[in-house]
């Protein structure tokens, strides 16, 4: 019997983690196109974006101590593109993710999933029914993660690089050795 996962520890971005971000970002591009010949994340990193995202409180490191270095990141929005979804989609309560990337060095301890876990729960805890994505439409080992984890395609959007659709129920259950943790003083 294998020990359980290491507990991990969820908190809300700042500034500071603007370099590791690109970072996660940078190696997770440089991954996807050497063993899945995909184009996902090649153009640079966008400081100012992040630094938006980051004062709205939408993006989130993951570690695993609670002051450690970011091991993952994710980004959580209340809504999600119109050329993508649907109005009667976006009019259902959901919640949508962008930018999950977990560091290559801890590919298999399970902490995408777990974050993704911890997603559905907050997204549970804002009202909504549903946790969605949209990936590259060429990454489909990406698509079989997403399954895996028992998210349902929905569709691929024709003409959209990032058009690949999923989305999970939600669940109001916090995933087990998730923390959040405290946002890091300035």
């Amino acid at each position: 019997m294998s020990p359980p996962p290491s507990p991990l520890y969820v908190r809300a971005a700042v500034p500071a983690d603007l370099p590791r971000l690109a970072a996660l970002r940078a190696e997770a591009a440089a991954w996807i196109a050497l063993e899945h010949g995909s184009a996902q994340w090649s153009s640079p990193y966008d400081p100012e974006r992040g630094l938006a995202l980051i004062a709205r409180g939408a993006t989130v490191v993951a570690a695993l101590a609670p002051h450690g270095e970011a091991v993952a990141t994710v980004t959580l929005r209340p809504t999600g593109s119109p050329r993508l979804w649907s109005g009667e989609e976006l009019a259902r309560p959901a919640r949508y993710l962008s930018s999950f990337t977990v560091d290559r060095r801890y590919t298999g301890h399970g902490i995408g999933a777990r974050l993704g876990d911890w997603a559905a729960w907050r997204a549970a805890r804002a009202g909504a029914d549903l946790l969605r994505v949209n990936v590259w439409s060429d990454n489909t080992t990406l698509h079989a993660y997403y399954r895996a984890q028992g998210w349902r395609w929905v569709r691929t959007v024709d003409g959209s690089r990032s058009g690949a659709l999923f989305e999970r129920a939600t669940t109001a259950a916090p995933p087990p050795r998730v923390h959040e943790a405290p946002r890091p003083r300035a």
